[in-house]
């Protein structure tokens, strides 16, 4: 188990052993090794292009962090098209976490294994109007919750496609999502495969068309603590303690998903 650090695509040449581009890995797998099982790899700042799909799982059944040494420094960006990112084995019980990235045009996926999934404090922001294909979140066949956390996701929909595509019981805490979906038709967006996401807590779902998304893409019984605007006109009421009102981003389509000073969202969380 070791620390070890990446650079962005050509700046890596050296062991990992520095918080220095010319000391980071230019190689996922090398860094993977030389961490080792339950080792953690710090990416340096940078733009981290995917010109392909993804598989981040240390090559097998081990414990691995993956985090940007710097809050939103490293930015993960899909290349003119949604990349997956498909995160933990596909067979075993290794937990694989992602923390502090930025990221743009990428679809999460999990392993096939049992493996536990978290995502925390992730800032996601589409940098294009395009298909999506199977929504933001593609967690199947896992038995453990995937956990997604603390993070924001700006959501650029076109067309009919989903929210998410889960089966794996994956969970959403103190997380804040606006979809952009205005030239979907009505019910476009939809929860795909198995459903919408297992529960959520202290979460935030906006979007600016309402007729846009299908009652079905988020299963409002399941929130508890929840601001639920816009995200289709018969959600209005349900699940425990949830607000129904504008949470009153400061820009969100400029992604920007703090809130106003106003906001009914404003203690209006749980703490447990």
């Amino acid at each position: 188990m070791a620390t070890v650090y990446i650079a962005p695509t050509s700046q890596g040449t050296g062991d990992g052993s520095s918080a220095a581009n010319a000391y980071g890995y230019s190689s996922l797998s090398s860094a993977e090794t030389a961490a080792g099982p339950g080792g953690t790899i710090l990416f340096l700042d940078g733009t981290y292009n995917f010109s392909g799909n993804q598989t981040w799982d240390n090559g097998g059944e081990s414990d691995m962090t993956y985090k940007s040494l710097n809050d939103h420094g490293a930015y993960l960006l899909g290349a003119t098209t949604i990349r997956s990112l498909t995160i933990g084995p596909s067979s075993g019980t290794a937990t694989t976490k992602l923390e502090g990235f930025k990221a743009g045009n990428i679809r999460y996926a999990s392993g096939s294994g049992t493996a536990t999934i978290t995502l925390n404090n992730i800032k996601h922001a589409d940098t294009f109007s395009g298909t999506r294909t199977y929504g933001i979140f593609y967690f199947v066949s896992n038995s453990n919750p995937c956990v997604v956390s603390n993070s924001s996701f700006v959501i650029d929909y076109s067309g009919s496609d989903k929210f998410t595509h889960t089966s794996g019981g994956a969970s959403l805490t103190s997380c804040s999502f606006y979809f952009k979906c205005t030239s979907v038709g009505t019910g476009g967006i939809s929860a795909g495969g198995s459903g919408p996401p297992a529960s959520s807590k202290n979460t935030i779902f906006m979007s600016d068309n309402s007729n846009a998304i299908n009652d079905a893409a988020l299963n409002v019984s399941t929130c508890t603590n929840c601001c639920i605007y816009q995200m289709h006109a018969n959600d209005s009421s349900g699940g425990t303690n949830n607000v129904f009102e504008d949470p009153q981003f400061l820009d969100a389509p400029n992604s920007d998903l703090r809130l106003r000073p106003t906001s009914p969202c404003i203690g209006a969380g749980t703490a447990s």
